[in-house]
């Protein structure tokens, strides 16, 4: 899968919300929830933002910089767990609104990892079907599945998407991926209600049943081993800065210990955003490149994990030259891409 990255982007929602906000309503200290997590804010869609609206908005952002148009996409992957409907899916639902009528497209549920799922099964794309140019999404809006007085998971999340476009490169070095899944721990974080299995109803609704509902600890637990154990098979060679799914910066801190990396070497931002699940890891890639901490020739390592439990790694040889100003990406590391006026999606069932 020889493949590189063209462009590159990534959209935030404007309303930040602070451990202040969350705190009042759970009746404890600001100071409690960032010596649990690392978080400080995160940022929730506002009314007309979703999923879909900030995967466009990053979906934009990132052809802009590869100085391409929807016509030249071939497939458009979007990894996330908080769709726009349970059909059509978010894919086809951006697709439509940048006027693709005739490539595939799809989504991926992966949980936190559907963003490495995706970009491995895009990547594979540009050989099996065809398609040169690649788009790339990773968007969640869990926001609107959290039950706001449930102390393990509401100080947890928060929205944004993020997007690459790849595209097929004889050049390239190939980019390597392990993904796996475990069923079992299904049981330890998901969503009880909204599917087949137990549909949507006033009662669901009472019972907060389609809030996310985690079980911390085992979570926790399991998420440093298995991205430790990822990390040591992807990463054995070297590499120059791990961006790995912003969950909670303990978890992180703990996988830079046991794999023996300084923080220097790990890209952090959870303390502005939170967990944005399948879009942390290309958010955390956007403003690592427009911070300047991407070179050519770099070797960056993603590791994720997430519900299902499912995980995913990848090396990636860096080939985007540096940003150059404003129209390139912002030299700042907090720098933003905002959604724009959610009346750009084009609605569905109308």
């Amino acid at each position: 899968m020889r493949v590189s990255i063209r462009g590159i982007g990534k959209a935030v929602p404007d309303r930040v919300v602070t451990n202040a906000e969350v705190a009042k309503r759970l009746g404890v200290e600001p100071e409690w929830i960032e010596s649990r997590t690392g978080i400080r804010e995160r940022r929730y869609v506002s009314d007309g933002e979703s999923t879909a609206t900030l995967g466009l908005a990053a979906a934009r952002q990132a052809l802009d910089r590869a100085g391409l148009t929807p016509a030249s996409i071939g497939c458009v992957v979007v990894g996330t767990c908080s769709p726009e409907h349970q059909f059509p899916s978010t894919a086809c639902v951006i697709a439509r609104t940048l006027v693709m009528t005739t490539a595939p497209a799809f989504d991926i549920s992966a949980a936190c990892s559907g963003f490495v799922y995706s970009l491995a099964v895009g990547a594979s794309l540009t050989a099996s079907v065809g398609a040169r140019h690649v788009l790339v999404i990773g968007a969640d809006a869990l926001s609107k599945n959290l039950n706001f007085d449930d102390p393990v998971t509401s100080p947890l999340f928060g929205d944004g998407a993020g997007a690459a476009v790849i595209e097929a490169d004889d050049g390239a070095e190939p980019m390597r991926f392990s993904l796996g899944a475990d069923g079992a721990g299904g049981e330890q974080v998901f969503i009880a209600a909204g599917g087949n299995r137990q549909p949507s109803s006033p009662e669901t609704l009472a019972q907060n049943l389609h809030c996310i509902k985690m079980f911390g600890r085992e979570v926790y637990r399991s998420a440093v081993r298995t991205m430790t154990s990822l990390g040591a098979e992807m990463g054995a060679g070297g590499f120059d800065l791990l961006i790995a799914h912003q969950a909670n910066r303990r978890i992180l801190v703990d996988c830079a210990a046991a794999l023996d990396v300084d923080l220097s070497k790990v890209y952090l931002n959870i303390d502005r955003y939170g967990n944005t699940s399948g879009a942390s890891i290309p958010v955390a890639i956007c403003e690592a490149w427009e911070s300047g901490l991407l070179t050519p020739g770099d070797r960056l390592l993603l590791l994720a994990f997430g519900g299902g439990y499912t995980w995913g790694g990848a090396m990636i040889r860096w080939n985007l030259p540096m940003p150059t100003g404003n129209g390139e990406g912002s030299l700042d590391a907090g720098a933003e891409a905002h959604t724009g006026a959610p009346a750009e999606l084009l609605p569905v069932g109308t």
